[in-house]
């Protein structure tokens, strides 16, 4: 246990005294701030290797400190890594494994579970919020509710920085919340508000100790840096020029922070924790990139190093050894028992994390085995010792470097190999069945988990025309509407090209046999992934016509219940009908519509994916 001098506990006035009280007892307790930046990659800052960046506040943090070269987060994006991180166990536990909706009046994480803010608050911290939430837009699942004494920021996923509206999804709606109340600061930069909102919190709670989660909402989309660093990255390409540019804006707000925290003799006692959610955004709405991952493979979404390995650096000058480097294989989830331990404060929470504080503190090597498991969207990836193995392994930045029959298990060896691009599943099966066995072990786990081949389906409409009445949703179109009759049957990723998506409505779509013929038996292959807003379909109804203008004879099945767990899986939905004879077929596929009550996101548009639609 590693102990710290100088703090001095009479317990018995925790049983007669208020929290204030309790505040006043303990002077020299240490105020903790976390700084978490949102989708910067895992190299992005000066002192980790990015030549091109000016980010010095951030660099001399990490020399007042520790710098985490092995950090991982427990997802590849937003919610769920966010979720870990303030629970202290993986995303599933945690009850958030996917993106929180952005819509108002939309749960999240569920209130039960224990928070940082709400151990620390506790014990007899002020605690505070400010920045992005992303964890649940409801009363019972927004900040005051779980653990904040006080919170400003934006609710949802992200937000304009300017006029704090969230443009991702229509309508378009503002979301700019102080204490769960709607705020307006129409034209004033998000960033300078939450340094604002934050150097007026720790002024008031100067003489207290405070716990403060100050979720920076950058160097995510919208890229809207200062004009100084505009003018200052002009000559860099784009996108870097413009994620560059929020980088340092980032670095010049962290920096003006601590400042404060120096003005007002408060920095030699505030523990400050500075990392990044998850790795960079390749997405359009990022102009394709911008981050940098380095040697690491993958970004945003990937369970490769470049998607969960991040930048991470802990400085506590009255305490912690300064200018230190820390090789250690380290998790989001060890944060809140390290905090608890260097503040002194009980653990009686059933955390997964493991405390740093041995490690940090030079006492430790930590446990180079250590087994970790990941599992987001389809893809999961379990870690023991320098072995990983990925299963349907996504690489985001160069999609076409995976092989969707080949690569299905991805083998990684990091002392090998840390770039991730030798895939050793071939060469050592015994430890993939091995890996496979350990993360099947886990509570989260499923056998439909494990990816499956590409197949083909013989029948009698392959390469027969195929008309749509509805057009898909555009990112989701897949290879147009041949596809759902070429015999190619899609794998659970539906961004793998064999799925079309249609969002909020129906697939309705006409075959033409060639020729009136006997019809036995149609199916349609659905897919069911809750975490991504898609559902079965709620119905299928078939009818017939031999002249292509008039279709008799419906025949009906409906699903029936939603299934609730949070397994993705593939359906093949059958309709048998009775030797119809017939030319021409119309299909529905009927949608759910909206997200059920007991979906995360309620009341959202739910996406409906169909592959390939056989006739025999």
């Amino acid at each position: 246990m590693y102990t710290i001098p100088g703090i001095l506990f009479v317990t018995a006035l925790f049983c007669v005294l208020s929290p204030t009280q309790i505040r006043a007892q303990k002077p020299t307790q240490p105020n903790v701030l976390f700084i978490l930046t949102d989708d910067q990659g895992s190299i992005d800052l000066n002192c980790y290797g990015a030549s091109d960046l000016s980010t010095p506040n951030l660099d001399a943090l990490a020399q007042s400190g520790t710098r985490f070269t092995r950090f991982y987060v427990a997802a590849p994006v937003c919610s769920p890594s966010r979720a870990s991180l303030l629970t202290g166990l993986n995303p599933h536990a945690a009850g958030l494994p996917g993106n929180a909706s952005s819509r108002q009046g939309t749960p999240g994480m569920p209130s039960n579970r224990i928070t940082i803010a709400e151990a620390f608050k506790k014990e007899g911290y002020t605690t505070a919020h400010i920045g992005k939430w992303h964890l649940g837009f409801s009363p019972e699942t927004m900040p005051n509710a779980q653990g904040f004494d006080y919170s400003f920021g934006h609710m949802g996923g992200c937000i304009d920085n300017y006029s704090h509206f969230f443009y991702w999804d229509g309508p378009n709606r503002h979301d700019l919340f102080k204490n769960g109340m709607e705020v307006w600061h129409d034209g004033q930069y998000f960033p300078d508000l939450m340094l604002e909102e934050a150097e007026g919190f720790i002024e008031k709670n100067r003489d207290h100790p405070f716990f403060m989660y100050y979720a920076i909402n950058m160097p995510h989309y919208p890229l809207q840096p200062t004009l100084t660093w505009r003018e200052h990255y002009r000559n860099l390409p784009r996108p870097r020029r413009d994620y560059a540019a929020f980088v340092s804006t980032v670095d010049e707000r962290v920096g003006q922070l601590l400042d404060k925290l120096s003005q007002l003799g408060l920095r030699d006692n505030t523990i400050v924790i500075f990392q990044s959610d998850h790795g960079h955004s390749v997405e359009e709405r990022t102009f394709g990139g911008g981050g940098n991952a380095g040697p690491f493979r993958g970004a945003k979404f990937s369970l490769f190093e470049g998607g969960i390995r991040v930048p991470a650096i802990i400085s506590w000058p009255r305490q912690l050894p300064a200018n230190k480097v820390c090789n250690t294989m380290a998790f989001n989830i060890d944060w809140f028992p390290t905090l608890l331990e260097f503040c002194h404060l009980p653990n009686p929470y059933a955390l997964e994390g493991q405390s740093l504080a041995p490690i940090i503190s030079g006492q430790s090597q930590g446990n180079p085995n250590r087994q970790f498991i990941w599992k987001s969207g389809i893809s999961w990836a379990i870690r023991e010792g320098d072995w990983k193995l990925i299963a349907s392994p996504q690489d985001p930045v160069n999609p076409a470097s995976i092989d969707p029959d080949k690569d299905r298990f991805f083998l990684a060896n990091l002392r090998l190999d840390s770039t991730e691009q030798t895939n050793y599943a071939e060469q050592y099966p015994d430890r993939v069945q091995a890996l496979i066995k350990s993360y099947l072990s886990w509570e989260y786990a499923s056998q439909n988990d494990l990816p499956v081949q590409q197949v083909k389906i013989n029948h009698l409409a392959v390469g027969h025309p195929i008309t749509l009445e509805q057009q898909p949703a555009p990112k989701y179109k897949g290879q147009g509407a041949d596809m759902l009759t070429d015999s190619k049957t899609g794998t659970r990723n539906f961004n793998d090209g064999f799925w079309m998506g249609f969002l909020g409505n129906d697939l309705e779509a006409t075959i033409d046999m060639g020729r009136v013929q006997p019809i036995s038996e149609i199916s349609v292959g659905a897919l069911q992934d809750c975490d991504s807003y898609i559902f079965l379909p709620s119905g299928i109804t078939v009818s017939f016509s031999n002249d292509g203008k008039h279709f008799i004879k419906p025949i009906t099945r409906k699903t029936g219940t939603l299934d609730k767990s949070n397994e993705k899986f593939i359906s093949r939905i059958a309709l048998p009908t009775e030797d119809v004879d017939a030319r021409y077929l119309r299909i529905k596929v009927e949608n759910v519509g909206i997200c059920p009550p007991w979906h995360p996101a309620k009341g959202s548009p739910a996406f409906l994916f169909v592959d390939e639609i056989t006739v025999h």
